[in-house]
């Protein structure tokens, strides 16, 4: 484990100071401890990990940093391997300060809670190009909630191999630079993963929610990003994405709900539409 590299990396991703301090603070007092959980650690085993994070939330979730932080060491190698740039490598590894800073704000805590996301991250199955992020996937249309009649409609079928689009939460949603990032996205899979035959790109979001339309501004960066796909369908899921999204929290009474913030044109709009009682949920959309 070389700590220099972590200090570097930590700086490179935009880990805060506070959270910078507690992983290195892990990897010096618990050495042991990591190497054990990285011994069998893989994109599915994160025994250790996960028993430390459910036994004591916030002590866990600093040990998940640290031990997220020497497994992106270990990626390092493999991405130096495919000769996948540096750049690829730094900006995909910020998805654990955009998560550390989600647990600050949703828990309070001083570490990492979504190490069951971040595992995609750590062990190559899944690239940050420009704005948006690419997994290896399968479809799966049961699971994804989408309905029968609708799984006859859509333009790619069920358990085919695709290009699973995720959006960080670090930045505007510009349409011009979505657009950039799918570009590069082809790009990069035929040279760096020419063996992976896809069959186009999916996107399972609270942004393809077709309700979104009845609240947000037909020019906002949201109802751009949606016209990007070819096809959108509404899945069965509701969910409470948008509040989580716009306010960092779960679920709202109707009272609860009065009293959020209208900081933006945004969130002024999404709380009209919730105290007059509108639904929000999720769609998934398709690329070819």
């Amino acid at each position: 484990m070389d700590l220099d590299f972590i200090k570097d990396l930590c700086e490179k991703i935009n880990l805060s100071p506070e959270a910078s301090e507690t992983a290195l603070r892990v990897l010096l007092t618990e050495k042991k401890s990591i190497r054990r959980a990285q011994k069998h650690a893989d994109l599915t085993h994160l025994y250790i990990p996960y028993r430390r994070l459910h036994k004591n939330r916030a002590n866990g979730a600093a040990f998940c940093l640290g031990f997220a932080l020497a497994e992106a060491e270990r990626a390092f190698v493999r991405y130096q391997e495919l000769n996948i740039p540096e750049e690829v490598y730094y900006d995909t590894m910020r998805d654990i300060s955009i998560w550390t800073h989600t647990c600050a704000r949703e828990e309070n805590i001083i570490g990492l809670c979504e190490l069951s996301w971040i595992r995609h991250t750590l062990y190559l199955n899944l690239f940050r190009i420009g704005r948006l992020q690419y997994q290896f996937f399968k479809t799966n249309h049961t699971v994804s909630g989408i309905s029968l009649h609708a799984q006859r409609t859509v333009p790619i079928g069920n358990r085919q191999p695709v290009l699973n689009i995720h959006i960080p939460e670090d930045g505007r949603l510009d349409s011009l630079a979505c657009q950039h990032s799918l570009q590069e996205a082809r790009i990069f899979f035929e040279k760096y993963f020419p063996k992976y035959k896809y069959a186009g790109f999916v996107c399972d979001s609270w942004l393809l929610d077709r309700h979104n339309a009845q609240f947000m501004r037909e020019d906002s960066n949201i109802m751009r990003f949606s016209a990007l796909f070819d096809c959108v369908v509404q899945t069965n899921s509701e969910n409470g994405e948008l509040l989580r999204r716009l306010w960092g929290i779960h679920q709202a009474s109707r009272a609860e709900l009065t009293e959020l913030p209208e900081n933006t044109d945004l969130q002024k709009r999404a709380k009209q539409y919730l105290l007059a009682g509108g639904k929000t949920g999720n769609g998934y959309g398709f690329i070819i």
